[in-house]
């Protein structure tokens, strides 16, 4: 069976780095590559007091979505040896991962850190700490400094 990595990334500039270490992994391994990004759900507090019209959440995640795969497909379009299932979903990226790799029963995690420290990691939290804690297979972090 072929080996398969999930690169999960969050489309900053730094996730060129997470994708060039993902890539480097899966030509050593002969590995087929899922690419990944997930939009954040937003949580609308403030839409039934507020708000008169309603917000579009639908037109804006399929905005971002397609906006997410028009970047993937780039990277994509880069490595044509390599097999690349690009995948966008919307929610919370620490399940979307988990879920994909475990249903897709991937080999490997590949994901990046911002590296938050104090305070602002207690209030972001930290993706990859969550998916290293979770997941069920080895986790590769990538620093993004």
């Amino acid at each position: 069976m072929k080996n398969q990595i999930l690169i999960a990334v969050d489309l900053s500039e730094s996730s060129e780095l997470v994708i060039k270490k993902g890539i480097e992994l899966a030509i050593k391994m002969e590995a087929s590559v899922i690419l990944s990004s997930v939009v954040p759900m937003y949580v609308d507090y403030l839409q039934s007091q507020m708000s008169m019209v309603p917000t579009p959440w639908d037109e804006i995640y399929t905005a971002q979505k397609e906006a997410a795969i028009k970047e993937l497909k780039l990277v994509q379009d880069k490595f044509p040896n390599i097999p690349i299932e690009i995948y966008v979903e919307v929610g919370n990226a620490k399940d979307v991962v988990i879920e994909k790799a475990i249903m897709d029963k991937v080999d490997y995690i590949v994901v990046g850190t911002h590296g938050r420290t104090g305070f602002s990691h207690v209030v972001m939290g930290s993706t990859a700490e969550y998916i290293v804690r979770h997941a069920t297979m080895p986790v590769m972090v990538v620093p993004m400094k």
